[in-house]
């Protein structure tokens, strides 16, 4: 629940251990990023469709530094950030691929058992993508962070994904979260 200054608080089924993966559910086309626990934003990457600034500004609102978060845009229109979050390459989102080859790039500033990934927008990334094919490259980014022992929190807006596509992505996880 965000408070009258738009800070969420941490929620508990978020503070996840290292390798372990959680798909945060979500109503509306938020982001899971403001409902980590504080230690996420030390060392933190996000694979995202909002933009860099967004995602500045909910980790400033939520008490940590932007200078810790790596964010990989993944957008079909240009994108412009000159702030203290490092950014990869903006990615169209019909080019997974390149989505795996910035994450990747992004990846190498995580620190094994103590890192943090936030990957979220897949509903929008299905907009411009197909299920099967957004599937493996979201089982390749949970494996990765699995095998350097991140932990890595999926966010998906629930009503933008059909229940079987949703049952599929829960799979992949270890829990799912609702964020309401």
């Amino acid at each position: 629940m965000a408070s009258s200054d738009g800070r969420h608080e941490p929620v508990p089924e978020l503070s996840l251990a290292p390798s372990e993966a959680a798909l945060a559910e979500l109503r509306n086309r938020d982001s899971p990023v403001p409902y980590l626990p504080p230690s996420a934003y030390e060392n933190l990457l996000v694979v995202t469709v909002d933009t860099p600034a967004a995602v500045e500004d909910a980790v400033r609102r939520a008490g940590g530094d932007p200078k810790n978060v790596g964010v990989v845009p993944v957008s079909a229109s240009p994108v412009t950030y000159d702030g203290p979050c490092w950014t990869a390459d903006r990615v169209s989102p019909s080019d997974l691929t390149g989505i795996s080859i910035q994450f990747a790039r992004g990846e190498r500033y995580l620190r094994d058992g103590a890192g943090w990934v936030v990957v979220d927008g897949l509903g929008t990334l299905l907009m411009y993508a197909e299920g099967e094919k957004l599937y493996r490259l979201l089982s390749h980014l949970v494996s990765r962070s699995r095998q350097r022992e991140l932990r890595h929190v999926t966010g998906i807006t629930t009503a933008t994904v059909a229940q079987e596509t949703l049952a599929r992505f829960r799979g992949l996880h270890d829990r799912a979260v609702p964020l309401e």
